[in-house]
C-alpha cells in the first residue's frame, strides 16, 4: 500500500482528502503546517500532496527545502488558479498542480498517475548523478559493480551525492539521521563514513572526502 502526506491548513479538505484516500486503499497521513523541515519527516512517502498558502513555511519554500532529498512526486494544492500560479507551481519541480476547488475523480486520478510514473522511474533503482540507488536493498549500482550499505550508510551517501561538492558537517549528518531524542553519539558518523569509505574501496574508489575542520563532501571524479 502506497503511503501518502497530506499538507494543508483546512482542515476540513484535510479531512475530506484523507477519507478520499483511503477509501483507494492509501496510508495518509495529514498535517495542517510544517515550521521545520526536518528532512527525516518527509521520507518514507510514495506521494506528497502539498498545499502552498501554508502559516509558517510556505508550499514553496518547503519543496525548495526538500528537492533534493525526497525522490518522491509533489502535488501543490493551492486555491490560486492564474495560468502564472500554475507555471510557477510547475517550474518549481513539483509533479503536477490541483487548484481548488477539485473534484474527487480528478484528484484521485491525479494521484494515481503521478504515482504510476513513480512506479516506474523507480523500478530500477533511483538515478542520481550517475548512480543507481536502490532504497529496497539499501545498495548504490556503479558501472564496475554494486556496494551493500547499511540504512543509514545508504542515508548519508543519498544525501551527499544529491548535493555533490557541497560540505556536510559531522552535526549536520547526525540530524539528518537521528530526531532529537537519539540516544547515538555523534562518532557513530565517523564510524560510518569510515565503513562506506572501506566499502567503496574494493571497487578503487574514494568518493567521500574530509575537508578537515569542516566536514564531508561527495566527490567521484
Amino acid at each position: 500500500m502506497e503511503k501518502i502526506l497530506v499538507i494543508d491548513d483546512d482542515e476540513k479538505i484535510l479531512e475530506l482528502v484523507q477519507e478520499v484516500l483511503k477509501n483507494e486503499h492509501y496510508i495518509v497521513e495529514t498535517r495542517s503546517y510544517v515550521d521545520n523541515t526536518n528532512i527525516g519527516e518527509f521520507e518514507g512517502f510514495d506521494l506528497i500532496l502539498l498545499d502552498i498558502m501554508l502559516p509558517f513555511l510556505d508550499g514553496y519554500e518547503i519543496l525548495e527545502r526538500i528537492k533534493n532529498i525526497i525522490t518522491c512526486p509533489v502535488i501543490f494544492l493551492s486555491a490560486k488558479s492564474s495560468e502564472g500560479a500554475k507555471v510557477k507551481g510547475l517550474m518549481s519541480v513539483a509533479d503536477d498542480y490541483i487548484t481548488k476547488p477539485f473534484s474527487i475523480r480528478e484528484l484521485v486520478a491525479r494521484v494515481k498517475v503521478a504515482l504510476r510514473r513513480s512506479l516506474k522511474n523507480e523500478s530500477n533503482g533511483i538515478l542520481i548523478n550517475g548512480l543507481v540507488f536502490n532504497q529496497d536493498s539499501n545498495s548504490i549500482k556503479l558501472d564496475n559493480g554494486e556496494i551493500l550499505l547499511t540504512k543509514n550508510e545508504f542515508r548519508i551517501c543519498k544525501i551527499l551525492v544529491q548535493n555533490s561538492g557541497k560540505i556536510f558537517s559531522k552535526n549536520e549528518l547526525y540530524e539528518y539521521l537521528y530526531d532529537l531524542d537519539a540516544n547515538a553519539q555523534l562518532r557513530t558518523i565517523t564510524e560510518f563514513i569510515y565503513s562506506i569509505r572501506k566499502k567503496f574501496k574494493t571497487l578503487g574508489l574514494d568518493p567521500i572526502k574530509t575537508i578537515w575542520g569542516i566536514g564531508y563532501k561527495w566527490d567521484i571524479k
